[in-house]
């Protein structure tokens, strides 16, 4: 096989087929992720307190167990809405949390009910205020916490009214929220402890920070919405973690040292409930103390492990404190240069590195009741120069005692688990460029396939759609980047076809993946059968290919990406189908901010461009992403400057359409609104267009809009009149 170019023909389709259908643009942006995506298993999870797991089919849950191949019904959507009110009847079976083997638990207009399958009885557990948002359900039923506009409630079964746990809610005081505008692996502001009787919350101060007006046009005359963001190098907010006592209900705030602004990140609690952690970083990401806190009295008790690197650090995964033996924990750290688990012994100060090799791990999955071991998620290994490993995910099983590390999937593809309670068995729901998606149970001792639950037909095997290659091309360093490269079901080798790139290439993102279509989205197929290449180069920066490759873009955002682009045009130019002449680049966020780049830098090369939602002046943008990976204005004035794309409007020579969000509170319209001022001062010619109302990406029905003009501005430009 030529490691340099894997071609995976998914589904060459022959367009002289008369049962072929053609691929609408409507059908591929409105219908991905429903019928023309592959068939999955709905709601597959494993029954607590058992080795049999539940799923989804058509309206009834299902039973499925590891022994027996016939499965069996648990209850029907008719007999739960025989339970309901006629006013509360459910028109589709809900997503359900099993409790143990015969009680789960839903949620349906504001009420948590839990179902007795043994009995078919159903009880309302509790009823929630109706603008109750940010819900998080206790880990056994001793309440819910939730938010009604910026203070934290707790609803307890019994209660007759919620517990108001904070009282000073108000423009610029937030609880019980995510911060830190959900960076380092924050997605939620609550926490609850493993007996349900604490809970952790975030609180959040912002009333030093910047406001921000975004209009609103639905109003008559339009009005603004205020937004707090802190833009590079300015005011940053500042955070304090609150503990609430369900048992007396007392709330105390933990006495966290070092300055006012540093990131309070990855929150874990330990298997008693009795400490919680929390990761300190500085502002500056390069210093990082993972602190054990007295739940009671909020006071520090040490710090379990510190770590530091020159350039930028970024944790993304909590402590994980072990049952069995409490003075020890996993972490996750990429100290050695790969993203590797390690077990940190408090007792007696030690760490072990468990994991090693050029390759990620991205996730730990679950630890075995015995907690002899681990399962996570990661890439294959990976060579610098054959780096195809990072286009997979698989299964791995990690002993805890010795670090021994065996593969439990050898196909090659994106693999996702969840262990089975018992830790003897792993549902793996897995798809590649030639599976379009496979559900598998399987041993966790050698990873042998036990049972098929699911193959999944092709659902474009109807369709008039091309091939998809995998690529792996040269660029600065050393180094080789993966890429993909779509091309129409009517290719011919002796035409000369234009390119379309898809670019995003930025921190913590990969596009190109062995996954069903290979990560690519349907437009793209229908794009190519327009009559492109469609093109996507994941180069440096970009997630998953160690800590050297990701940082070599550090104070220079678009710089260094730019090049590798670049690369990856002149690797297209070598083929003699392709158009030199005929090249398009359209990005979305750090993508759209890569499209402008490369016009602007190097408009010899490109003929048309589409940012939709582009950072233009990384010292525009927020606090907690740019510093880390751009320092701030004051100590790196010339990262700064030089991408600073306003500055090079003059060079832009290419047709640039500028796309925006009206209410974009991430990438705020000033970015694109500055562009185009500089491009109107210089007496540049520049498109642009705002979607009002919309925020950081158009969704729904109206991303048909959006797509139907990003292919159209391009299609004017370098396609024949079609």
């Amino acid at each position: 096989m030529n490691l340099r170019t894997l071609v995976l023909p998914f589904l060459i389709a022959s367009a002289t087929l008369l049962a072929q259908r053609q691929l609408t643009l409507r059908d591929a942006v409105l219908k991905a992720g429903t019928d023309l995506a592959p068939e999955r298993i709905r709601g597959l999870q494993w029954i607590t307190g058992s080795n049999t797991y539940s799923y989804v089919k058509d309206s009834v849950l299902m039973q499925g167990s590891v022994g027996k191949s016939m499965d069996a019904p648990i209850v029907h959507l008719r007999a739960l809405n025989a339970l309901l009110p006629d006013s509360l009847a459910l028109r589709s079976m809900p997503a359900v949390e099993w409790l143990d083997r015969d009680r789960f638990r839903f949620t349906h207009a504001g009420r948590i009910h839990i179902h007795d399958r043994a009995t078919g009885s159903l009880q309302q557990l509790l009823q929630l205020p109706a603008d109750a948002a940010n819900l998080d359900m206790a880990p056994i039923n001793t309440g819910m916490a939730f938010t009604q506009g910026n203070d934290l409630y707790v609803q307890r079964p019994g209660d007759r009214e919620p517990i108001r746990v904070t009282s000073d809610g108000a423009d610029g005081l937030v609880n019980g929220q995510s911060v830190h505008r959900q960076e380092y692996g924050i997605t939620k502001g609550t926490f609850w402890s493993p007996n349900g009787e604490g809970l952790a919350f975030y609180r959040m101060d912002e009333r030093m920070v910047t406001t921000y007006q975004l209009e609103d046009i639905g109003t008559k005359p339009s009005t603004f919405n205020a937004i707090r963001y802190p833009m590079a190098g300015q005011t940053s907010h500042q955070v304090t973690v609150g503990v609430y006592d369900l048992r007396d209900g007392s709330t105390r705030f933990l006495r966290t040292e070092g300055a006012a602004d540093d990131y309070l990140t990855n929150i874990s609690w330990s298997a008693d409930g009795r400490h919680i952690h929390i990761a300190h970083l500085d502002r500056r990401t390069e210093n990082l103390r993972l602190v054990r806190y007295d739940a009671v009295s909020g006071s520090p008790v040490a710090t379990l492990l510190t770590e530091h690197d020159a350039k930028y650090l970024e944790p993304e995964h909590p402590a994980r404190f072990l049952r069995t033996r409490p003075g020890q924990f996993l972490w996750q750290s990429d100290r050695d240069g790969w993203d590797h688990l390690f077990l940190h012994d408090i007792a007696k100060g030690t760490t072990r590195q468990l994991t090693k090799g050029a390759w990620n791990v991205k996730e730990v999955l679950a630890v075995d009741p015995k907690e002899g071991f681990a399962v996570v998620e990661g890439t294959a290994a990976i060579d610098p120069k054959v780096p195809t490993g990072a286009l997979e995910t698989h299964l791995y099983r990690v002993d805890l005692a010795s670090g021994r590390t065996t593969r439990l999937t050898a196909e090659a593809g994106t693999h996702h688990g969840l262990l089975s309670e018992d830790g003897q068995w792993l549902l793996d729901v897995w798809s590649s460029t030639r599976v379009p998606g496979k559900v598998e149970l399987r041993d966790t001792r050698t990873g042998a396939v036990a049972k098929t639950l699911l193959t999944s037909k092709d659902p474009l095997q109807d369709f008039t759609v091309g091939t998809i290659e995998l690529i792996t091309v040269p660029i600065a360093n050393g180094d080789h980047a993966n890429a993909r490269l779509l091309k129409p079901s009517h290719f011919r080798p002796d035409r000369r076809y234009p390119v379309l790139i898809y670019v995003y290439n930025g921190p913590h993102v990969q596009l190109v993946t062995n996954s069903f279509l290979g990560g690519a989205s349907h437009w793209m197929l229908e794009a190519a059968e327009r009559g492109y290449l469609v093109w996507t180069l994941d180069g440096h920066g970009s997630a998953h290919r160690g800590r050297a490759f990701e940082q070599a873009v550090h104070r220079q955002l678009g710089v260094t990406e730019v090049k590798d682009q670049l690369e990856g045009v002149e690797h297209l130019k070598r083929y003699p189908f392709v158009d030199a002449g005929r090249i398009a680049v359209h990005g979305w966020s750090f993508g759209g901010h890569m499209t402008t780049a490369m016009l602007t830098r190097h408009p010899e090369v490109f003929a048309v461009g589409v940012a939709g939602g582009p950072v233009m002046d990384w010292s525009l943008y927020e606090v907690m992403y740019t510093e880390r990976y751009m320092d701030t204005p004051t100590e790196n004035p010339e990262g700064y400057a030089n991408t600073a794309l306003p500055a090079l409007a003059d060079q832009l020579q290419d047709d640039l359409l500028l796309i925006t969000g009206g209410a974009d509170d991430v990438v705020l319209p000033q970015h694109s609104l500055s562009f185009v001022k500089a491009c109107v001062s210089k007496g540049i010619p520049v498109d642009f267009f705002d979607y009002p109302g919309h925020g950081h990406n158009v969704r729904g029905k109206d991303r048909l809009h959006l797509m139907e003009k990003v292919l159209h501005y391009v299609d004017q430009r370098l396609l024949p009149q079609r």
